[in-house]
């Protein structure tokens, strides 16, 4: 399905007020903030790395162009934790997530929450490629690079945790202003902010490449990678986003080629989800419509092009451009072959909502739901399709049951809302939209939002009542806590 876009009227906090911050999604059931104030930043035990680090990946959907893509989130997820299924030292749960941008650049944040841009991926030739900068990540992770530098920093004078999501936050957006925030607000000399970063890159790189060996990737493409890096950025005019974070030199991209020769030499193809991935990021994230189009004829037409991958990207473009009959006609193809590819279908059912056969993609989306029924490329567009066809009590049946399996998908909550505004429920479509607006940290709004839930609830729905002002006090209750950090 294509990517929803976010209809509801996002509040763009400043990095200044960051202290709004979202409480973690286990919170909610126990209702019990972690207790960050005062000097607690000195030990952060991986209990309360992890609780802040929920905190500060959810301030931070709603500060950067996250990618609500099922495709792209099930690929990366899949990915990410088949490494961190062979790391050592895993603390807690990690998740994987893509912010929309076509700079080269990742990051990871306190609790194992790591963050790609579409650019990365974008920028890579080979699997083994793009691997390397997320096991990169899992070992800054694993390593309590980021909880070790808090705690240092805290030691340097106050620190809060608006100041760290703040300093994230800007380097990202900005990395050069980023990294001299950080350093400036911490009041640490640079040059021992300059070798503490190095110790940390060599640390990752090290333990990094292992990792992405022992998964079954080539540890070879690290210094292909960092050499990569390395030409475009000698013929950029400013340094590349990734390298004002991940400093390189030249005895790192050295350092890199020495460890990877540890290793034999021998030949890792890409997966077929790779390939398919990357297709649609060129077509639906790096390439406006007709530039994707010139793009992928190019790729077909090149010795070997003629791939499923790129035929699929081809499809999407021709899709977007409104040329919906040549998308079919590629599609239709591709799935004869493979019935069952969840790209295929998501693709297809897009094609067949865009001619009015809702229904038809319903019958080919339930029979796909009873084999895989908590898959949320399946589960959304299964649900996209009622919606379409006006079947909105199982579009609703649909939502809740992927919510209560995995709580954070952010498009489920959006199309929730769209579903019972259609029925005219504006009780629950209220409800629904505060439940968006706190997946971003956006405290104020939910709040709203839930009051104008209450005011659509009936005054004999008593336990409707009871249960909409519980919730609003327990998010009242958090926002005041997070108030005082």
């Amino acid at each position: 399905m294509k990517q929803f876009a976010v209809k509801t009227q996002l509040i763009k906090l400043s990095l200044f007020s960051i202290c709004l911050a979202l409480t973690s999604a286990s919170v909610q059931a126990n209702n019990a903030l972690p207790d960050i104030g005062g000097n607690a930043f000195s030990t952060l035990t991986p209990d309360k790395e992890k609780q802040l680090g929920d905190v500060m990946m959810r301030q931070t959907k709603g500060q950067l162009p996250m990618v609500y893509d099922p495709l792209l989130d099930e690929y990366l997820n899949t990915m990410g934790n088949q490494m961190v299924a062979k790391a050592q030292d895993v603390k807690f749960p990690f998740r994987f997530y893509w912010v929309n941008d076509k700079n080269i650049n990742a990051f990871a944040t306190l609790g194992g929450n790591i963050v790609s841009h579409t650019g990365t991926l974008a920028v890579s030739d080979s699997e083994s490629e793009f691997a390397s900068v997320i096991a990169h990540e899992i070992s800054h992770v694993t390593q309590r690079h980021i909880a070790r530098s808090v705690e240092a920093r805290s030691e340097n004078g106050p620190l809060t945790l608006a100041g760290i999501l703040g300093s994230i936050l800007l380097a990202t957006v900005n990395p050069e202003a980023g990294m001299a925030g950080i350093m400036a607000s911490q009041g640490l000399a640079q040059q021992s902010a300059i070798n503490f970063t190095r110790s940390n890159e060599q640390e990752a790189d090290r333990i990094g490449i292992q990792l992405m060996a022992d998964a079954g990737y080539n540890p070879y493409a690290v210094p292909e990678f960092f050499n990569k890096l390395a030409e475009k950025s000698r013929f950029a005019n400013t340094q590349l986003a990734f390298l004002y974070t991940h400093p390189l030199s030249q005895s790192r991209v050295a350092d890199s080629r020495l460890r990877a020769e540890q290793f034999p030499k021998r030949f890792v193809a890409d997966s077929q989800d790779y390939a398919l991935v990357k297709a649609r990021v060129m077509a639906r994230y790096h390439y406006q419509s007709k530039d994707a189009q010139s793009y992928f004829l190019r790729k077909l037409a090149e010795p070997g092009g003629n791939t499923k991958a790129n035929q699929y990207g081809l499809a999407l473009a021709y899709f977007d451009d409104k040329q919906v009959d040549k998308a079919e006609q590629i599609i239709t193809k591709l799935r004869q072959q493979e019935p069952d590819n969840l790209y295929y279908i998501d693709a297809y059912t897009d094609i067949l909502l865009a001619q009015g056969k809702a229904e038809q993609a319903m019958t080919m989306l339930e029979q796909q739901y009873l084999l895989k029924p908590n898959n949320q490329v399946i589960t959304l567009n299964y649900a996209n399709a009622a919606v379409q066809g006006k079947a909105y009590r199982l579009a609703i049946h649909l939502l809740r049951n992927l919510l209560y399996y995995k709580n954070d998908i952010f498009m489920a909550y959006e199309m929730l809302a769209d579903t019972y505004k259609a029925m005219e429920d504006y009780a629950h479509y209220y409800e629904a939209r505060a439940d968006l607006y706190y997946q971003m940290a956006i405290y104020p709004k939910a709040i709203d939002d839930l009051n104008e839930a209450l005011n659509h609830i009936g005054a004999n729905n008593t336990l409707e009542n009871r249960r909409i002002e519980a919730k609003k006090k327990q998010w009242q209750t958090e926002l005041n806590r997070l108030k005082r950090l």
